[in-house]
């Protein structure tokens, strides 16, 4: 491969990048993905900066459930970080562009409801992206309740979601699919209605803080169990 003259040792650099390219052939990313790439790439950064968020809180032994994993990426992102990632999604063509994009052994993905799930094997983490806003508010309290059944009594479940501040603001499509946007002091009350203590923090572009929600453009919620305990 041949390489331009600002390479310090030019064969030990054609050496890696030989077996880069032999160990990774090239993917080819959904429609979803080309448009952001081609047209929208601010989007497609802040949506990576959400999962690195929620990758900053994993750990390297956490099974993690994502409901709503979408066409994938975010999923394959988290398991970089964790030891195994499952994704549900309920759209067929989502789920088939994430079978193509995945190369990971610890990422599984299925078509299934979650509502539909068993709740025998529980996992270390739920994570909620861009989910909740697509439910009616007692579905979304349904959902959240659901989810405290699938974790260890140490687990943790994170949530993210579009302000309710932002909805004027959002894309043609975020505001045909959303059916219940929350202010982030509601979305807490009813987390905490399920889990012991929820930790809320705003969002703007890739900066997360604390500072006042509802200039905020998203919300993350991270939940624990009252005591460590599973809620029955």
């Amino acid at each position: 491969m041949e390489q331009g003259p600002y390479v310090k040792d030019e064969e030990e650099f054609d050496r890696l990048l030989r077996e880069m390219y032999a160990a990774h052939p090239p993917i080819t990313l959904s429609s979803e993905y080309a448009f952001l790439i081609e047209e929208d790439m601010m989007t497609l950064l802040i949506r990576l900066a959400r999962y690195k968020f929620v990758a900053r809180h994993l750990k390297e032994g956490d099974r993690v459930l994502e409901v709503g994993c979408g066409s994938g990426l975010g999923s394959i992102f988290m398991a970089q970080h964790c030891a195994q990632v499952t994704g549900l999604e309920v759209t067929g063509y989502e789920i088939e562009d994430a079978l193509k994009h995945n190369r990971r052994d610890n990422v599984t993905f299925l078509r299934q409801d979650f509502f539909d799930t068993t709740e025998d094997e529980k996992v270390d983490v739920v994570v909620l992206l861009d989910v909740i806003e697509h439910l009616d508010e007692p579905d979304g309290r349904r959902m959240i309740e659901k989810t405290a059944r699938h974790l260890k009594p140490t687990g943790m479940l994170v949530v993210g979601t579009p302000s309710l501040y932002s909805y004027d603001y959002q894309s043609p499509a975020s505001r045909a699919g959303h059916v219940k946007c929350y202010d982030q002091r509601e979305l807490t009350d009813m987390i905490e209605d399920t889990y012991g203590r929820a930790v809320a923090f705003s969002m703007n572009d890739e900066m997360v803080h604390t500072g006042y929600p509802k200039m905020a453009w998203y919300y993350f919620v991270l939940a624990f169990l009252p005591g460590g305990a599973p809620v029955p």
